[in-house]
């Protein structure tokens, strides 16, 4: 099994950042890599409790991501399985694995780790994916952070 660590620094509240991986009005503007764009965001935040996220591609071409909330500890840990719906990868279900943590200077350090890939392939391309996502949640953060 394959898997990929993630670790960042975002300059953003802890509360902020905690709630952007589950507020769908945050979501929608940061949870899709490069160019394609969240379409729905349907969550039962709670453990226990399901999500959904249908995002599309600048050509119109539509991905369906599903899974569970396994573990919520407000503003210190998020974990949740990781399917998509479409069944084209040979992983059909992985587990991410996101910790929280308040810097000194007050910003975010964000450690994610996902994993239970099949192959490196498909490891590299979410670890790509996630990267390119959480570029989007930096800028997000920031203009988030300037209006306050």
């Amino acid at each position: 099994m394959h898997e990929f660590k993630i670790d960042v620094t975002l300059d953003a509240s802890l509360p902020f950042i905690f709630a952007a991986f589950h507020e769908p009005e945050y979501l929608s503007e940061w949870f899709a890599p490069g160019d394609c764009f969240v379409t729905q965001v349907m969550s039962d935040f709670r453990e226990g409790g399901r999500y959904r996220i249908k995002m599309m591609d600048p050509s119109g071409v539509e991905m369906s991501l599903t899974g569970e909330y396994v573990r919520i500890l407000a503003n210190e840990q998020l974990s949740f399985s990781w399917a998509w719906e479409d069944n084209l990868e040979a992983s059909l279900i992985t587990t991410v694995d996101i910790h929280f943590e308040k810097t000194e200077d007050d910003n975010v350090r964000l450690t994610l780790i996902q994993q239970g890939f099949v192959n490196k392939q498909e490891c590299d391309q979410h670890h790509y994916a996630w990267m390119s996502c959480l570029e989007k949640l930096s800028v997000l953060s920031v203009k988030k952070k300037s209006f306050n």
